[in-house]
């Protein structure tokens, strides 16, 4: 099958720690020149798809708003659709305008929805989600990376955190980030091409390769960012191709 359209993890694959990785936006800019679509796909929660934008374009990757989803911009579309319903919204404050129009409830809400919120994830913050779960409400994940790599190095992710809630509150989350069949069904709207044709590129072997592969999508793992880090293999997940960086992208769709 022929490779029509190209959707892109960000961190580990384009980017490393805020900077590009070598060969990134020549990777980049080679699949524009063939004509294939392209997507950038990241479960970052704490910054606006403009605001990812602009980052990779001060990394030398020129990329418009609307070719970046989030795990956020997913649960806000989600919550769109269900009209009325009463939300707490544990959220970074940069993101919070995208909920905007969505009813607030931080007494009695139907659903919680749990985001990378870093230090404010305290005591008293978790204790009142977890209230709210035993009272009924339904817990909805923007993701659940157990940790991420910031300018400084590793740190807690909100999937942590989602997992003592999911456990003391003896419930599931709704995930809306990678790697849910929700989020890549979502990316795969608009592309003018079927799943057969697309191809997924990142470094994490569970959420970009695993929830790609479950979606009918083909995948190639790099071996940058998390791979690099030492997750390396997974019992039951492998990915299409493997290639050591995204600098080595062009090489592979040559052989495709």
């Amino acid at each position: 099958m022929p490779v029509k359209a190209i959707l892109f993890d960000i961190d580990g694959t384009l980017l490393s720690r805020g900077a590009a990785i070598e060969g990134a936006a020549a990777a980049v800019a080679h699949v524009r020149a063939l004509g294939m679509q392209v997507r950038f796909l990241t479960n970052i929660t704490a910054r606006t798809p403009e605001r990812i934008a602009a980052d990779l374009g001060a990394a030398g990757i020129p990329v418009a708003a609307a070719q970046v989803q989030t795990a956020t911009t997913v649960c806000v579309a989600m919550l769109r659709a269900r009209a009325g319903v009463r939300c707490h919204l544990m959220v970074p404050p940069d993101v919070l305008p995208m909920f905007d129009g969505i009813a607030r409830d931080d007494e009695r809400p139907q659903v919680v929805v749990i985001s990378d919120i870093g230090e404010r994830f305290d005591f008293h913050t978790l204790n009142r989600a977890f209230l709210m779960l035993r009272d009924g409400a339904e817990l909805i994940a923007l993701q659940k990376n157990l940790f991420w790599f910031d300018s400084d190095g590793p740190k807690l992710d909100c999937g942590a955190f989602v997992l003592a809630l999911e456990a003391a509150a003896r419930t599931q989350a709704t995930v809306t980030g990678k790697p849910s069949r929700l989020f890549f069904d979502s990316a795969l709207t608009g592309l003018d091409c079927a799943r057969e044709h697309v191809l997924m590129v990142g470094d994490d072997i569970s959420t970009d390769v695993g929830g790609a592969s479950a979606a009918g999508i083909r995948t190639v793992l790099v071996g940058t960012g998390k791979y690099a880090d030492g997750q390396t293999t997974h019992p039951d997940i492998l990915p299409t191709h493997f290639i050591d960086s995204v600098k080595d992208l062009a090489r592979l769709l040559g052989t495709l």
